[in-house]
C-alpha cells in the first residue's frame, strides 16, 4: 500500500474559476485599483503571492495587501464551491483506499479545504488534511508540514510519494526524503517540474504510474 500526499489546488481539484471570481470581487470590496494589475493572476501559489506577482510593490503596500487578503478570505470561505470539481479521473484514484492511503497538504486554509473535501464526498477517503494554519496561527512552510505528517503518522518514506503541480510541492517532498510526482494539468510547467522523480501529463498517466509503483 502506498501513502500519497496530495496537493489540493491544481492537482486534485480545478478551483481556478472559484478563486478568480472571489479574488475579483474581493479587490472591489477592498477598493484595490484593478487597473494597476501588471501581470495576470496565476492560481496555485498562496493568495499573498498571487497578489504580489500581479501588482507592483510600489502600489501593493502592506495595508492594501492585508485588506485584499481579508476581503478574499470572506468571499472565498463563504463560497458554495459549486464550480470547484476534481480533475477528470482523480475521483477514482481517491476512492481507491485498498491500494492507497490519501493525505492532503495544501496552502489553502482549513475551513475551505474541509468544505471542499466534504462537498466532493471525500471526507472518509482522506485520512488527514494539513494546512499551514492547522497547528496555530503561525504559517508553516510546506516542507515543515511534510515533515510533521510523516513523523506524526509514522509513514515509511520508501512507500510515500508527494504529488503536486507546483515546484514548491515537489521541493517540499524532496526535503523530507520522499519521491515527488509532478503533474502538468495544474499551474506548473514541465520546466518547473524537471527536478522530480516522475512527471505525469494526464491523470491517466498518473493512475498507471501509481499502479506500477504498487507492484514494486
Amino acid at each position: 500500500m502506498l501513502n500519497l500526499i496530495w496537493d489540493l489546488d491544481g492537482t486534485l481539484i480545478d478551483s481556478e474559476h472559484e478563486v478568480l471570481e472571489a479574488l475579483k470581487l474581493a479587490l472591489i470590496d477592498a477598493k484595490i485599483d484593478i487597473s494597476k494589475i501588471i501581470k495576470p493572476f496565476r492560481v496555485g501559489p498562496t493568495i499573498d503571492n498571487i497578489l504580489k506577482a500581479s501588482f507592483a510593490a510600489s502600489y501593493l503596500n502592506d495595508e492594501r495587501l492585508h485588506n485584499a487578503i481579508s476581503a478574499f478570505r470572506k468571499r472565498y470561505d463563504s463560497s458554495s464551491f459549486f464550480h470547484t470539481n476534481p480533475f477528470m479521473g482523480i475521483d477514482a484514484i481517491i476512492h481507491d483506499t485498498d491500494n492507497y492511503v490519501h493525505y492532503i497538504i495544501t496552502n489553502k486554509p482549513d475551513l475551505p479545504s474541509c468544505k471542499i473535501v466534504h462537498k466532493l464526498g471525500w471526507a472518509n477517503k482522506i485520512k488527514k488534511i494539513i494546512t499551514p494554519y492547522s497547528s496555530g496561527s503561525d504559517k508553516k512552510e510546506k516542507s515543515e508540514l511534510f515533515k510533521y505528517l510523516i513523523t506524526s503518522q509514522h509513514l515509511d518514506k520508501e512507500t510515500t510519494y508527494g504529488i503536486g503541480d507546483m515546484a514548491s510541492d515537489c521541493y517540499a517532498a524532496k526535503c523530507v526524503g520522499i519521491k515527488a510526482i509532478g503533474v502538468l494539468w495544474g499551474a506548473g510547467t514541465k520546466e518547473e517540474l524537471t527536478d522530480t522523480a516522475y512527471i505525469c501529463s494526464t491523470v491517466a498517466e498518473l493512475k498507471m504510474l501509481l499502479e506500477s509503483l504498487c507492484k514494486k
